[in-house]
């Protein structure tokens, strides 16, 4: 199980389109460790803190748990969307709760939600530029497992710049808007992964289930 980095690519994740839902307290949710993400601006909340964690299984399935502080219930959106997946592995994390599966919207049709939110660019080792787009990590994953391929992954936000993106997080210190070195940032948080062969390397955040 792979701890991923804040902020995430979840595509099917829209106002609303949550997949599972649980009853939810600090306690319960410590199996999961230390949240990926604070969100502590009142102004993005409904009031008080929400706690995120993120997560890739060893199949595939990514998954994000969102819990308000002062709210009853936490929410999972997941990609693909598939809730069984999802609360098999919640469990197998330690999580001993109710889960309620929520109803995807009427006439959903996913996968134009696909890139919604970013796309991922890999660069093959040695190239000074992308040499493959894709719309979801699962499909870079299944070409790089094919080809064998040697490189970099990484998810770019759609609409907005590295920089903006990074800005929105509001954890760290940022050049300059409008400077050279806000023309030229290529980011420092989100999603970024390393292949050697088609496979991806283990990262610091990569956590055991």
């Amino acid at each position: 199980m792979r701890r991923l980095r804040f902020p995430i690519v979840m595509p099917y994740l829209r106002s609303g389109d949550y997949l599972v839902s649980f009853p939810a307290t600090r306690e319960l949710l410590l199996p999961l460790g230390q949240p990926g993400y604070v969100e502590d601006d009142p102004t993005r909340t409904a009031g008080g803190r929400e706690l995120f964690w993120a997560f890739e299984a060893e199949n595939g399935l990514r998954f994000q748990v969102a819990w308000p502080e002062l709210g009853e219930f936490a929410l999972v959106a997941a990609d693909p969307p598939d809730a069984q997946q999802v609360i098999a592995t919640l469990r197998a994390l330690g999580v001993d709760a109710v889960f309620e599966v929520q109803p995807a919207p009427e006439g959903l049709p996913l996968p134009r939600y696909h890139a919604r939110g970013a796309v991922w660019l890999f660069t093959g080792q040695g190239a000074a530029q992308p040499t493959a787009v894709f719309s979801r990590k699962q499909l870079a994953d299944e070409w790089l497992a094919r080809t064998k391929y040697s490189g970099t992954l990484i998810a770019y936000p759609l609409d907005m710049s590295r920089y903006d993106m990074d800005r929105r997080m509001d954890k760290f210190p940022l050049p300059p808007a409008h400077s050279a070195a806000a023309q030229s940032y290529v980011g420092l948080t989100g999603e970024r992964y390393e292949y050697i062969d088609g496979k991806q390397m283990p990262s610091a955040g990569d956590v055991e289930a």
